[in-house]
């Protein structure tokens, strides 16, 4: 499906496929916390809505962002992939999360072996996920 956009400029574009809280925390999510199913998402300490989750998984989907396929040891349940297009999020992704550190009066983030890899190897980190996803 092709869906015009109303506005030429790239900020609103990519606002309209992954700029409220729920979708940046999807994505983070997907590419940062090895969750793949529906469940995993739901686990999440946000609190993710079931529908608000289907409905950004869906969109996600039809922008590229994401494949869902059939969990082969569970028929019935579906597993959920970032695309290359998504990958190519996690500058901004790391970008947020930087600036999220520097201003979030609750240090202790900064505890989690995660952000120590984040502050001192950026670039390693980000081979580390990317190697995740391409076999």
């Amino acid at each position: 499906m092709i869906h015009k956009y109303p506005t030429i400029c790239p900020v609103a574009f990519s606002l309209d496929i992954f700029g409220d809280k729920w979708s940046l925390l999807i994505l983070r999510d997907l590419m940062l916390a090895d969750k793949r199913h529906f469940r995993d998402f739901l686990k999440s300490r946000e609190g993710i809505a079931s529908n608000i989750l289907a409905d950004r998984l869906e969109r996600f989907i039809q922008a590229d962002l994401v494949t869902k396929t059939v969990d082969p040891k569970n028929k019935s349940a579906a597993i959920y992939t970032p695309t290359k297009k998504a990958l190519e999020l996690l500058p901004i992704m790391f970008s947020i999360m930087h600036w999220g550190l520097k201003y979030n009066p609750d240090k202790d983030m900064l505890s989690l072996p995660f952000m120590k890899e984040l502050k001192t190897d950026e670039k390693g980190l980000e081979q580390k996920i990317l190697a995740n996803f391409t076999n």
